[in-house]
């Protein structure tokens, strides 16, 4: 009679060598790089996944694997709803917009804090809604998600795209958020691109950054390098998306410009950067990275900021972190968490694949919300035009 012992130990000795291999390789507390001083210090205290171990999920610790379960639960969520969505005109003429979550009620005195959101390289309010969820629930927020021009549905008036959005476009967002709430601290969040567009931001404006404290998931750094080094396969799909997403949606408004087709060929997500300049109002790709590419001014930064990056992440790679780690740590009031895992933005954990960064954000925002002073003065401002969609 055929026994089934044999297939059962093989069984249990490959279930051994998974975990063992699972908690010795995969499992890893984050490694953090932080300024000296009180600020900091009370901030990483009261954030227990800076100083506790990571759980990715152990069937879907590869960061192929993650990558792949984040863009499918992307396509196949459900649409999220927002409480209100703004177009507003920019002094150029452009338009972006304001998508707004958990605002219903709140009134121009509330003391209580916003999270303003950055959207990703193509993406728009729906492809950050998982942490805006995230905030609504723990932190019972309102948050507002700044749509660059030429993303989502907004019509791009201007013929003129910036794949990394315009700090100038951004400043004028926030004055108007502002104005809308003045007695809110604001509190950022950039998601890749976004990251970038948030660092740029907070690296020309220096002490005078409208907002409190910011988080930066997957930056890259310097995007000029940074670009050209994202995994062949993933930067040829990102190169078309673009194409896809900017070029083809908007055909009418840019076609005219010149450079148009040559962008139009690009090949790679770097090639699609380094042409982008004829379709973003500057002459040559040396002013495009001037004026766009955040690592010019990082080191310029002096609101709290936590900046996230995970070793295995495919598109921001490893690379581009370990040439700034060097100056990261000088960073005033900054703290940089460095995972062995967690992909690009996916940083899953537990049985259902859970966002671990969204609770992160969460937890960074409450412990700085906690060491704000009570009665800060807030300064005036003058805003954009909006209107209601």
């Amino acid at each position: 009679m055929f026994s089934l012992l044999p297939f059962v130990y093989i069984v249990l000795f490959l279930i051994l060598v998974f975990l063992f291999y699972y908690f010795l390789e995969v499992v890893e507390e984050p490694v953090l790089q932080f300024s000296e001083g009180e600020f900091v210090s009370r901030v990483i205290a009261n954030c227990s996944r800076l100083t506790r171990k990571y759980f990715p999920t152990f069937w879907c610790f590869n960061n192929h694997l993650m990558l792949a379960l984040l863009l499918f639960r992307e396509h196949r969520s459900k649409f999220f709803h927002y409480d209100k969505l703004e177009h507003l005109k920019m002094k150029d003429g452009g338009v972006t917009g304001l998508a707004w979550s958990n605002i219903n009620g709140k009134k121009k005195t509330d003391s209580v804090p916003i999270a303003i959101v950055f959207h990703t390289i193509s993406g728009d309010e729906q492809d950050v809604k998982s942490i805006v969820k995230a905030i609504r629930a723990q932190l019972q927020w309102a948050s507002v998600v700044c749509i660059r021009r030429g993303h989502g549905n907004l019509p791009l008036s201007k013929p003129r795209i910036n794949t990394m959005g315009s700090s100038s476009d951004l400043k004028e967002q926030l004055l108007y958020i502002k104005k809308k709430f003045p007695n809110s601290p604001l509190f950022g969040v950039g998601i890749s691109a976004g990251s970038g567009l948030l660092a740029r931001y907070l690296g020309e404006s220096g002490t005078k950054s409208l907002l409190d404290a910011a988080v930066a998931i997957s930056p890259a750094y310097d995007i000029e390098k940074a670009f050209h080094r994202v995994h062949p396969v993933y930067s040829k799909i990102m190169g078309q998306r673009l194409i896809n997403y900017f070029l083809k949606r908007h055909y009418e408004t840019l076609s005219s410009l010149g450079g148009f087709q040559e962008v139009m060929e690009s090949k790679t997500l770097g090639e699609f950067q380094d042409r982008l300049h004829s379709l973003s109002g500057f002459d040559d790709k040396e002013e495009y990275y001037k004026h766009s590419n955040p690592a010019l001014v990082m080191k310029n930064i002096r609101t709290p900021i936590m900046i996230l990056n995970a070793k295995d992440d495919p598109i921001c790679v490893n690379q581009n972190v370990l040439e700034n780690l060097h100056w990261l740590e000088t960073l005033p009031n900054s703290i940089h968490v460095y995972t062995k895992r967690g992909s690009h933005i996916a940083y899953y954990e537990g049985w259902k694949a859970i966002s671990w960064s969204d609770h992160l954000v969460c937890e960074y925002f409450k412990a700085v919300q906690d060491q704000l002073p009570k009665n800060k003065k807030k300064p005036k401002t003058k805003s954009a035009k909006a209107k209601k969609r």
